[in-house]
């Protein structure tokens, strides 16, 4: 293992996000509105991860519909990055109380590029350190914690220091870098595929400035833990877009890359189990609201899906989102603590949001604290969020749809 010795430079903080997608930006932004010094290490030179940089631009999903009144269930951070793109006409927001159809009809749109724009300036705004283009490479642990992350720069390797790190990485990179224990696809190993996203030539309405990306069926066998595994990937991901663009003049471009769905699991403290998922089961540390069904695509078959139609909303466990194996890592996003199916659900950008902001406010009172992650006020944590414009289950419980987004 690299030491730090390797590395030309040191930085120390209170708490350090590795990965800036839909949750690594929220906990960015919460852990340092609470008072940590914070910074952000992406491997992209953007933030946002796949709703970004890997086209899928739509962020689902901020309410329950089936709700009789009080449908949203997630606000915060991520309520307020739509409505600063709203506010500018960078996103499409649909009638949040319109009758069900499908889940996917209350899928907000936004425009990538200045949903980056946004994301930076909110980071910055809160005044995180941020890193863009440059991966962690190596974790060092001592005594059941991690001490400090490489990263690779322009100028060498960087040393990271943190009381507290946030592995949003998706695939749970830092985790399996510190060698805490994971799981990863299903029970052969087999992950769900990707998708390269493709750009149109022609967007549609010429005063629409939310773009209109192509369809989610470029399916690409992906094993998102393997670095030889994603490079074979992206090169037939890009062969396959190759010969729909020769026959269809309209494709543009794709996206760079393409956008897994599935990575490591990292243990927590607690595996939140998908029967307690389906029937809204809330827990006495459930620091959010999620709402998805199960979602599981397959290469050359339909998916298995499973839907959720009822008012009793999923949350998310603080301790779901607490390393078993290292006593100052956290998780937020897709890499939580979860059986296979909770994690096909709980991966759509508004509960990755949703569990960032969480999961950044719990860092910064452990950190400023000098307190164990497990040894947190729950009460004291749902109050802060609440008071910072979260819906916090147990407090918060269902907000109106905001004003700004109604028809």
């Amino acid at each position: 293992m690299l030491t730090q010795q390797v590395a030309k430079m040191s930085k120390a903080y209170d708490v350090v996000v590795c990965g800036c997608g839909s949750a690594g930006f929220c906990a960015a932004v919460a852990a340092a509105r609470n008072g940590a010094r914070v910074a952000v290490i992406e491997k992209y030179s953007t933030p946002g991860g796949i709703l970004t940089v890997l086209g899928s631009n739509a962020i689902d999903q901020f309410n329950n519909p089936f709700r009789k009144t009080k449908k949203m269930i997630v606000g915060g951070i991520a309520q307020e990055l739509v409505s600063r793109l709203h506010e500018e006409n960078f996103a499409f927001v649909p009638d949040m109380d319109a009758p069900y159809r499908e889940h996917s009809q209350y899928s907000v749109k936004v425009n990538p590029v200045a949903t980056a724009k946004i994301m930076d300036d909110m980071l910055i705004e809160a005044g995180v350190d941020i890193y863009y283009d440059q991966p962690i490479v190596e974790a060092i642990v001592s005594e059941n914690e991690i001490k400090h992350v490489l990263v690779a720069t322009k100028d060498g390797l960087l040393s990271v220091s943190a009381k507290i790190f946030i592995d949003c990485t998706g695939d749970g990179d830092l985790a399996h870098l510190a060698g805490a224990k994971t799981q990863s696809g299903d029970a052969n190993g087999k992950f769900q595929p990707g998708t390269l996203r493709y750009y149109p030539a022609i967007s549609g309405d010429p005063d629409d400035k939310v773009l209109n990306f192509g369809d989610n069926k470029n399916h690409v066998s992906i094993d998102t833990t393997s670095s030889d595994g994603i490079t074979q990937a992206q090169i037939a991901a890009r062969r396959m877009m190759y010969a729909q663009m020769q026959a269809n003049a309209r494709i543009m471009a794709c996206a760079p890359s393409v956008a897994p769905r599935e990575g490591r699991r990292i243990k927590g403290v607690c595996t939140m189990k998908v029967e307690d998922y389906f029937s809204g089961k809330q827990y006495f540390d459930s620091v959010c609201y999620t709402f998805w069904f199960v979602d599981i695509h397959r290469e050359g078959q339909a998916a298995q899906i499973r839907y959720i139609k009822h008012e009793n909303t999923p949350s998310v466990r603080l301790s779901a989102m607490i390393s078993a194996d290292l006593a100052n890592l956290m998780m937020a996003g897709r890499c939580i603590s979860t059986d296979r199916e909770t994690n096909s659900a709980i991966r759509v950008k508004a509960s990755c949001m949703a569990m960032g902001q969480a999961a950044g406010t719990a860092a910064a009172i452990a950190a400023l604290d000098n307190a164990s992650l497990t040894e947190i006020n729950i009460d004291r944590l749902k109050k802060t969020l609440a008071g910072q414009n979260a819906i916090v289950p147990g407090i918060s419980d269902g907000e109106e749809i905001p004003q700004s987004w109604r028809k």
